[in-house]
């Protein structure tokens, strides 16, 4: 897994500070009104992320991520990911505490009733569903790799897909690694849906770096990265 590291966006005085804080200010609108996935086969390479820090219009050290680990929880090599996975945000420039460890595993399922913990109001927020509005108030949503079925099932299970799907719409940034890709493009009748091309990834032969036209899988190997923003699909490297 190659995550690039982010890089400052300041540093600058009097007029062109003054000019950057307006861009950074106009991408953070923008990104507020169109969805944003980037579908990765292992993280970000130095381009990507470059793309990937424009979209989130921040600096690593003031950005806040929610980090859900569930496709990785099946083995212990598995959960060696999940080490590897916080190591890279960390590297990244993300500070540990603006990062939320969010395991679907831990929360009920949707619909259940709640018997003998009915008396508890206040549940901590790593153990139930977060809200639309609540999960708006992280700058991207990354979800590692593992097993692609556990972690649909785990978003189908809990609900999360009706709030996450709306924190998107309202500016979340996704950002999918390996199966944390495929649950938001073609491969599951059920998933996210945002692509409908299904996506294999580290694959050995990779599909052309440009935009998406057809329906077909897309062969996306290592450092390859499929960008959706807005309606716009593109295959980047």
């Amino acid at each position: 897994m190659s995550w690039a590291g982010g890089k400052s966006i300041g540093g600058k005085t009097g007029g062109e500070t003054e000019r950057r804080a307006f861009e950074v200010s106009a991408l953070r609108e923008v990104r507020r009104t169109m969805r944003t996935l980037f579908l990765s086969s292992n993280g970000l390479n130095e381009r990507t992320a470059k793309l990937f820090w424009e979209c989130i219009g921040k600096e690593p050290r003031h950005t806040k991520a929610s980090f859900v680990p569930t496709a990785a929880i099946g083995s212990d090599s598995a959960r060696e990911g999940i080490i590897v996975c916080l190591e890279r945000l960390q590297s990244m420039g993300i500070a540990v505490s603006n990062i939320l460890i969010y395991d679907l595993a831990l929360l009920l399922s949707d619909g259940y009733k709640r018997t003998y913990s009915d008396y508890v109001e206040d549940i901590p927020v790593q153990i139930r569903l977060m809200s639309a509005e609540e999960l708006s108030r992280y700058d991207f949503i990354a979800f590692c790799g593992g097993n692609a079925s556990t972690l649909l099932r785990e978003i189908n299970r809990t609900g999360f897909s009706k709030p996450l799907k709306q924190a998107i719409e309202n500016g979340l940034v996704y950002l999918g690694i390996s199966a944390g890709s495929m649950v938001a493009a073609g491969n599951f009748a059920d998933g996210l849906g945002y692509l409908s091309n299904p996506l294999i990834p580290h694959a050995e032969r990779e599909n052309c770096c440009q935009a998406i036209s057809e329906n077909g899988p897309i062969e996306l190997s290592d450092g390859q990265v499929v960008l959706i923003r807005g309606d716009r699909r593109d295959i980047i490297c």
